[in-house]
């Protein structure tokens, strides 16, 4: 959601976030928990499953939370008949973001040998900061034209430069 005048010589914000942590939670709780699930199911079936009784008591007790937040902050607003905006989606967001890094958490423990914990978290912290710095100017306002921030359009149906609604 474009904020302010666009003209310029006026400060520009750009309510976006940090894309990479919006699809990573998107595609954490729509995809690879549920995934997991059915994975962890199939192995309990089939008598491979190497968790303790403990490990999946913990699995299912943290992630049922986490993912059930997100589904009842996330779902409700399918249902509206308005326009929706940031402050719709941030409540589960927080739950996606928990659920993201509680899925990473796993994977690496009981996946992953236990050397790659601290590269794997580095990594993902990492890639969030960079983003993060990379997406400053919309967070903070840009007062420079709005073309200079031509590179940051990562998806053709963002108007950051140039608004294809108004120009109709």
């Amino acid at each position: 959601m474009r904020m302010g005048a666009w003209k310029d010589d006026s400060i520009k914000y750009y309510e976006i976030g940090n894309p990479v942590l919006w699809w990573a939670s998107a595609l954490c709780c729509c995809v690879v928990y549920p995934l997991q699930l059915i994975y962890l199911v199939l192995q309990h079936r089939r008598g491979t499953l190497r968790w303790t009784g403990d490990e999946i008591r913990q699995f299912w007790n943290a992630s049922k939370v986490l993912w059930g937040g997100w589904v009842l902050h996330y779902i409700p607003f399918f249902l509206f008949g308005r326009v929706l905006y940031l402050h719709h989606y941030l409540p589960a967001l927080y739950f996606g973001l928990l659920l993201l890094a509680f899925e990473i958490q796993c994977v690496v423990r009981w996946y992953l040998p236990e050397r790659t914990m601290w590269p794997v978290a580095i990594a993902a912290v990492a890639i969030a900061g960079y983003v993060f710095v990379l997406f400053l100017p919309f967070t903070f306002g840009w007062d420079r034209p709005a073309k200079e921030l031509t590179h940051l359009q990562w998806l053709s149906t963002w108007n950051i430069f140039y608004d294809r609604h108004l120009a109709l």
